[in-house]
């Protein structure tokens, strides 16, 4: 790899599959600076889906350990490609490099577009995890909602993400969802999950208003932060006194 091209190490909150994890490879990619590698992780372990806290709880570990193992083979940033950002404040106590979520960086960008966005959740538990992370964030006061779309894209229990004739049937959804948005008072919508980049331009189109995919900010966000070299404060993210990554690893077997 040339010098002058940064990796960007890409971590589901799932062991995602393989048709999956190419699928998310070749979206990112569309998208990134030509001096941008991008590389999506297979997490060792963890749950087959995280629709609540309790999933995600256990799969914060299994990113951490592949976080810290994309740095050590040269990684310059990482990407929580998850909205619910999950791990995010864990990853950067444990690195030395920018890290950045989904979520916080697709709500920080429509902040520069509007007073007020929506969220387009892909069902109620995630919504609800939405709502704890836009909380957390100290950004409900700019929340105008969050929609439920009631239908998720990646769909391992099949095999494979919703056919093609699925499609138009999930963009209507979305379509209802963000015209809710719109009634709510949304200046801005975010899709609720980095798995739906497709159809972005056509909702915006009917919508009328921007349309934000949160994977895409994320990526942006974290180019441009190893462009200026920014990394996490020690202060608000201290390096940890002990690393345990090797000896969980070794506890795991993997």
């Amino acid at each position: 790899m040339s010098a002058s091209v940064r990796k960007i190490a890409v971590l589901p909150p799932i062991p995602v599959l393989e048709f999956e994890r190419t699928r998310r490879q070749r979206q990112y990619e569309r998208f990134a600076h030509p001096g941008t590698a991008v590389d999506v992780r297979f997490l060792k372990g963890g749950p087959e889906l995280t629709d609540r806290e309790y999933e995600l709880f256990w799969s914060t570990g299994f990113m951490i350990l592949e976080a810290e193992k994309a740095v050590s083979e040269g990684a310059a940033g990482i990407l929580i490609d998850c909205t619910a950002d999950p791990g995010i404040e864990q990853i950067s106590e444990a690195v030395d490099v920018p890290v950045v979520g989904a979520l916080g960086a697709a709500v920080h960008l429509a902040l520069q577009l509007g007073r007020k966005f929506s969220v387009l959740a892909l069902d109620a538990h995630w919504a609800r995890m939405v709502e704890t992370r836009l909380r957390d964030y100290g950004l409900a006061a700019h929340t105008a909602s969050v929609e439920t779309v009631g239908k998720h894209v990646y769909q391992p229990a099949r095999g494979r993400n919703m056919a093609e004739d699925e499609a138009a049937g999930f963009f209507a959804m979305l379509k209802a969802a963000g015209e809710k948005a719109l009634t709510a008072g949304a200046d801005s919508v975010i899709l609720g999950s980095t798995t739906i980049i497709d159809g972005k331009d056509e909702l915006e189109q009917a919508l009328g208003i921007p349309v934000i995919a949160p994977g895409i900010a994320a990526l942006k966000t974290l180019e441009f932060m190893m462009e200026l070299g920014i990394k996490p404060s020690r202060r608000a993210f201290p390096k940890p006194a002990i690393s345990y990554g090797s000896t969980m690893a070794g506890l795991l077997g993997i």
